[in-house]
């Protein structure tokens, strides 16, 4: 009785593990940011690697927000054609920056410092460009 205890919960933890693993990876073709002023399109590898950096590492925020206009909308479209909106709150001073998913809209999605850092230089070049 034991072992078939012990048997089926490492059944269970092997399928967890390949599902978690083995699952395809969402790679990101490019990024396309609208804000009042500008219109700026990234497919490069080195620029579409920095978002995908930064939104595959977000720390889902509890609560929900309520905040004014984004810095930038943004649209990423997937190797799937899979097309995803977000909106990119960005302060270029601080270099501190958070995402909101259109699709749900009430919570915030808390870049990473470094992830943020990287997205605010990236961004800071074209603006000055």
């Amino acid at each position: 009785m034991k072992k078939i205890r012990i048997l089926s919960i490492s059944i269970i933890l092997l399928v967890i593990l390949i599902f978690v693993f083995a699952r395809p990876k969402q790679d990101i073709v490019s990024v396309n940011l609208v804000s009042e002023t500008n219109e700026i399109s990234y497919s490069d590898s080195k620029s579409v690697q920095i978002f995908e950096d930064a939104i595959s590492t977000v720390k889902k925020v509890r609560g929900s927000v309520d905040v004014g206009s984004p810095t930038y909308r943004m649209t990423v479209t997937y190797a799937d054609s899979k097309v995803v909106e977000y909106s990119l709150y960005m302060d270029f001073k601080t270099k501190n920056g958070f995402l909101i998913k259109q699709s749900n809209s009430e919570k915030m999605l808390d870049l990473k410092d470094h992830n943020s850092e990287e997205l605010a230089d990236l961004l800071s070049k074209e603006n000055k460009e």
